[in-house]
């Protein structure tokens, strides 16, 4: 998911006055950060402080799009330790694609994010002026900190905002920053999202490169789960070019069918795989023969380097 679409939001001119308490509210518990304090300084990682007033109330406003994905984790303002091991362990490997790449787990810093956006440089200034400013100001404006938006990646500051307890959605918002900072022309890439239809490709890149990942290190249960959350998170993004009016909804319940589906296949693989008989091992002969000269073939290269398209992986967003 990459910055959030401008979307309106019917408020009664009797509300104003309560929502604008609240907003006071998340600024006042969100703008003080507690950094990350793990093994060794995170300066691409921050927290923003618990409140328990803005995040309850932030946890209940994403009832429907929990209701969608069957999972509470998902907009729960309540990130883990564990969701950040993953968010940390992925930064330290890919210091040349998100070296720079800014998280902020369940944390409201406007002002943090407009530095961020005059100082990326990655990006173009016209892009940032004309597309940049305007995501920062509906960020400020409607924070995701309380209105359920889901977790996004915005390019123009190259910052992930993070509000999901699951790692699966984590490593898809970093997998938009490996996707747009290994681009050229980061700025226009980014930018052509408003093309129809061009979204899917990005979306699919993004899980493609989350869920490769976790193949890479060999997390059998964290890929499992990837699977029946990114795959129907994806099928709301094909719903709503293909099923009118409730594209969205049809397209996450196929979306939750091929995602279970794949994920029921991965774990029969694996349980083939733990219990199929280690191969005998090699015995020297002791006479007549020496044995075999160790294989000088170079070894396979890095997958995460190539083109997440030859991956057969959707890829998610939020509804």
């Amino acid at each position: 998911m990459t910055a959030p679409t401008l979307r309106p939001w019917p408020v009664h001119r009797h509300l104003h006055r309560p929502i604008g308490l609240l907003l006071a509210l998340a600024m006042a518990g969100c703008a003080t950060t507690v950094p990350y304090v793990g093994p060794g300084p995170r300066r691409q990682v921050e927290r923003g402080r618990p409140n328990i007033v803005i995040d309850t109330l932030g946890n209940i406003l994403a009832w429907f799009p929990k209701l969608l994905f069957f999972d509470s984790r998902f907009d729960n303002h309540a990130i883990s330790e564990h969701t950040e091991a993953y968010v940390v362990e992925y930064l330290d490997g890919h210091q040349q694609t998100a070296g720079e790449t800014m998280v902020r787990l369940n944390q409201y810093a406007p002002h943090k994010d407009f530095k961020r956006l005059f100082k990326n440089r990655k990006v173009a200034w016209p892009y940032r002026i004309l597309l940049g400013i305007p995501a920062e100001l509906f960020e400020t404006l409607a924070p995701g900190r309380l209105f359920p938006w889901g977790d996004y990646y915005n390019p123009w500051s190259d910052t992930a905002h993070l509000y999901s307890d699951h790692p699966a959605i984590a490593l898809h918002e970093l997998g938009h920053s490996y996707d747009i900072n290994r681009r050229r022309h980061k700025g226009t890439y980014a930018a052509v999202r408003i093309i129809p239809f061009v979204d899917l490709y990005q979306e699919y890149q993004a899980s493609a490169h989350a869920i490769l990942y976790l193949r890479e290190t060999n997390d059998h249960q964290a890929e499992i789960s990837a699977y029946r959350i990114l795959y129907p998170a994806y099928g709301s993004y094909i719903g709503r070019y293909l099923f009118l009016p409730l594209g969205t909804i049809v397209g996450v319940i196929i979306g939750h069918i091929v995602g279970q589906s794949e994920a029921e296949l991965r774990m029969r693989q694996y349980h083939e795989t733990e219990q199929a008989p280690a191969s005998p091992a090699h015995r020297t002969p002791s006479t007549g023969s020496q044995p075999s000269a160790p294989s000088t073939e170079p070894s396979s290269p890095n997958t995460m380097d190539s083109d997440a398209t030859n991956q057969p992986i959707p890829a998610a967003s939020h509804p």
